[in-house]
């Protein structure tokens, strides 16, 4: 019988695969042999790497999107705070799933017509968080900025990248990226932070990343397309 664990190793897999040879590179059989499958235990799960790749997408946008509202809760009323937490946790996540972040930059777009205006209706949720903050802060007085939503695409565009280039390995720590990040954000605002306005805002608490990115029992299911 088929196993919910059978399900998991091959969307591990796929996420491996992907990131290692782009889906144009990979095959269904790269897929099964990294995950230690027959092709036949992973057509079970998924017709084609098609259905894979769009499971692991819209797991990714689905735990993101959850987390970013917990996250940007969290941080109180004040926007400022809001809206730094909610940058720091996006660092947090893009620079630990590189691997799930850089199928999603690249392969996206490889979805069939259906799957990728699913895509496309959680990619803009997933923006409207930063959007609403964005607005919130615009209509307080805290931020200067005519389009909130240009604003917030501004700020994921420059932290949506950093799974390309970043490593935890390289010269550059956690602790800098997000303070270097925070800044940038905060300046696309119209702000001009102090050091110890920078100090404060990488003390307030971020929710932590704990449940695994792709993982099916702690994702709501991907709807059948």
């Amino acid at each position: 019988m088929a196993t919910t664990n059978g399900r998991t190793e091959i969307l591990r897999a796929a996420r491996i695969t992907f990131a290692r040879h782009g889906f144009d590179g990979a095959s269904i059989r790269d897929i099964a042999q990294e995950a230690g499958l027959s092709l036949s235990a992973l057509y079970y799960y998924f017709p084609s790497k098609q259905d894979a790749l769009f499971e692991l997408i819209h797991n990714a946008f689905t735990w993101f999107s959850a987390r970013a509202v917990e996250t940007v809760e969290s941080a109180g009323s004040d926007p400022i705070d809001r809206i730094a937490t909610l940058v720091r946790f996006t660092i947090r996540y893009r620079s630990t799933y590189r691997e799930i972040s850089r199928v999603i930059l690249r392969d996206t777009e490889r979805l069939g017509a259906d799957s990728f205006a699913e895509i496309r209706r959680l990619q803009r949720e997933s923006r409207d968080i930063f959007v609403g903050v964005v607005e919130q802060g615009r209509e307080a007085g805290a931020f200067s900025v005519e389009n909130p939503d240009i604003a917030a695409r501004a700020i994921l565009s420059i932290v949506n990248s950093i799974p390309l280039w970043f490593s935890k390995d390289g010269t550059l720590s956690m602790e800098e990226l997000e303070n270097q990040y925070t800044r940038f954000s905060l300046r696309l605002l119209g702000l001009d932070p102090s050091d110890e306005q920078i100090e404060r805002l990488l003390a307030l608490p971020v929710p932590p990343l704990d449940v695994p990115v792709g993982d099916p029992d702690a994702e709501v299911p991907a709807p059948a397309l």
